[in-house]
């Protein structure tokens, strides 16, 4: 029997593949974990209504970690933790994304604002995910919980003009994963996703030494130290997978089934 309880699954370029498509295979080995008597949660950059459609399809009722570690939500909607950005540093760099035309993700309250793109049809968006031709003019209507920038240009801007200024206030989680553009998550400086993974462990009683965390970004890199089994993805930048204890197949390959076939069932 496995002397591991939980397995702590990033999404993007990990449990999801090149496509964000969840495969069968994938599908297959978490719920056959999750039979298996074992927690499994999600980890994720992104908002808390995208990863919750993928804890939906796969079953899975654990905490989710969500927005890099700021926010810790049930499937069901209950609040575990919930961290807010700075919001002068919020409004600077959405205003800024706004002014040039950035491929950028506003977490506000419930909702998440993007630009509208050709080919979008706002109606049939995920729940919560919302078209704003000015993400800025909504930062109002709450707390931000986190904003991702997208693309090198604009997340060598932000380092250059944002960081230096709110370093201090705002975690500035910068990736650069293999074959996907590079990002930059702004994010209360306590949101972290192995911090955000301890507090789910001590809510589910499970210790760091019975813990497996996949990732394949530098923002799974403090997770997968803290873990008692970190996996990085073969798709992962090699910063990554020096942390890790093993490489798994990629993305593509369904790293994550041949994880759980391996050490956990």
């Amino acid at each position: 029997m496995s002397r591991y309880r939980l397995i702590a699954l990033d999404l993007d370029g990990t449990l999801l593949n090149s496509s964000m498509r969840l495969s069968e295979t994938n599908t297959e080995a978490v719920r056959r974990a999750m039979d298996a008597g074992l927690w499994v949660v999600l980890a994720t950059s992104r908002w808390y209504g995208l990863a919750k459609r993928t804890a939906e399809k796969i079953g899975c009722e654990s905490p989710i970690i969500c927005s890099n570690g700021a926010e810790i939500r049930y499937p069901d909607g209950r609040e575990l933790m919930h961290l807010a950005l700075d919001a002068e540093a919020a409004r600077a760099v959405v205003t800024a994304g706004d002014d040039n035309g950035w491929d950028m993700y506003s977490t506000v309250g419930t909702a998440t604002y993007m630009k509208n793109r050709p080919g979008i049809i706002p109606d049939k968006l995920p729940a919560g995910l919302q078209v704003a031709d000015r993400q800025s003019d909504h930062l109002g209507e709450g707390a931000t919980t986190c904003v991702q920038v997208f693309g090198e240009e604009p997340v060598s801007y932000v380092a250059e003009h944002f960081f230096p200024k709110y370093g201090d206030r705002v975690r500035f989680s910068f990736n650069t994963p293999v074959g996907m553009p590079h990002y930059v998550n702004l994010t209360h400086p306590d949101a972290e996703k192995a911090r955000a993974l301890e507090i789910v462990c001590k809510e589910l009683g499970v210790e760091s030494e019975e813990v497996i965390a996949m990732g394949d970004s530098e923002s799974d890199i403090e997770m997968i130290k803290w873990a008692g089994l970190g996996i990085a993805m073969r798709n992962s930048p090699d910063e990554v997978k020096r942390a890790a204890l093993h490489v798994a197949p990629s993305n593509d390959e369904d790293g994550v089934a041949w994880a759980v076939l391996k050490f956990l069932v």
